[in-house]
């Protein structure tokens, strides 16, 4: 008997803890200073931690869809759990960014500024304005917003994917996710012809982000049908296939940018995913290491933080850091160590005085 998704696995704690680490870590790498250095794109490769996100959403989200099916409130418990994840920290952040534009800077006119505009974020469609706009948003110098668009696409798998699961017979689902994942490079350039190459829409838009959604579906399919096990020739496949999948990703860092790229690495975190839930190896042993696992705890806050202070950080922080002659590297590392560890606080507290109060009415209905 294949166990049950809807249970928690340590290691996947673990595989969060690690997607945020790397988020993070990119965000705060000094790009003016070495984006120009040929192992830049190697160094600064931690931006795929959105999409480990994304394949572990996909997986944790289709094993509770499917294992729900069929029960009574299946759409009213999913949704309602869904908000009081999401919802609280999420709003609060757009708070905190009104005013700031209200009260520090005395701008009004940023709350409804073309793509800017927070009633963008509000409506969680900001990577939907971004795409048209083609360019970061910008609301203020003091709370920033842009990271937002990546929960803005889960938000949007959570709107259709719960009534694909349920509408649809469960034999019907893997084909559908094998072909939302070959699909993606086709549509990313297809949308790149409309936008412009490399456009921010091919990157931002959800149906192209789809890729690892649709690997995390697939994986949760497989696994609750009995099809992927976890035997010696399955376990060393997957290892293979995930080992290969990482070398040309590897070399699309270094040599070329191409609408495969995120396909690959959606293959990529679909085998580490799987290989987490190992019940031998060195990546389980890795993903339940205790330190990942109590960072994927507060990876939520985190995420929205980071991102949120990256001005007030610069100014305060990464500015009077160079400026005491430090050697650069050495500034480079103190820096992401200040940087990590506010954000870490901040979710801290966080879970503390918001997120599990909300949490705590998961059952209430």
């Amino acid at each position: 008997m294949q166990p049950s998704i809807h249970s928690r696995i340590p290691a996947l704690d673990g595989v969060r803890g690690l997607a945020t680490l790397t988020v993070l870590v990119s965000h705060f790498l000094f790009q003016d200073i070495y984006g120009q250095e040929w192992w830049w794109g190697v160094v600064q490769s931690g931006w795929m931690g959105v999409d480990l996100f994304f394949v572990l959403s996909g997986f944790l989200i289709t094993g509770i869809l499917v294992q729900k099916k069929g029960k009574p409130h299946y759409f009213r418990s999913f949704y309602w759990r869904r908000l009081l994840r999401i919802f609280p920290l999420y709003y609060l952040a757009i708070l905190f960014s009104a005013f700031a534009i209200l009260v520090i800077d005395q701008q009004p006119h940023r709350l409804h500024d073309g793509y800017n505009s927070l009633l963008y974020y509000v409506l969680f469609i900001p990577n939907i304005a971004m795409a048209l706009g083609n360019e970061w948003a910008w609301q203020t110098n003091w709370v920033g917003l842009a990271h937002l668009w990546s929960l803005a696409v889960e938000e949007q798998y959570y709107l259709i994917w719960p009534l694909v699961v349920y509408l649809l017979p469960r034999k019907w689902l893997v084909p559908l996710c094998l072909g939302i994942l070959f699909s993606g490079p086709f549509l990313r350039a297809q949308t790149d012809l409309v936008f412009g190459e490399h456009s921010l829409a091919s990157y931002m838009l959800p149906y192209c982000r789809m890729d690892g959604l649709a690997a995390g579906s697939l994986l949760a399919l497989l696994r609750l049908s009995g099809k992927l096990s976890f035997t010696n020739w399955q376990r060393e496949l997957i290892r293979d296939l995930g080992f290969g999948a990482g070398m040309v990703v590897f070399y699309t860092l270094i040599a070329i940018d191409t609408t495969w790229r995120d396909f690959f690495i959606a293959v990529l975190f679909f085998a580490l995913v799987y290989l987490s839930m190992s019940p031998t190896g060195w990546v389980k042993r890795f993903c339940e290491l205790p330190f990942l696992m109590h960072i994927g705890k507060y990876s939520y806050g985190m995420y929205i933080f980071h991102q949120m202070f990256r001005v007030l950080f610069e100014n305060l922080l990464k500015i009077p850091l160079l400026e005491t002659g430090l050697p650069t590297a050495l500034v480079q590392v103190v820096y992401i160590l200040l940087t990590v560890g506010i954000s870490y606080g901040l979710a801290r507290l966080s879970w503390h005085f918001i997120e599990s109060r909300f949490l705590a009415m998961k059952d209430r209905y």
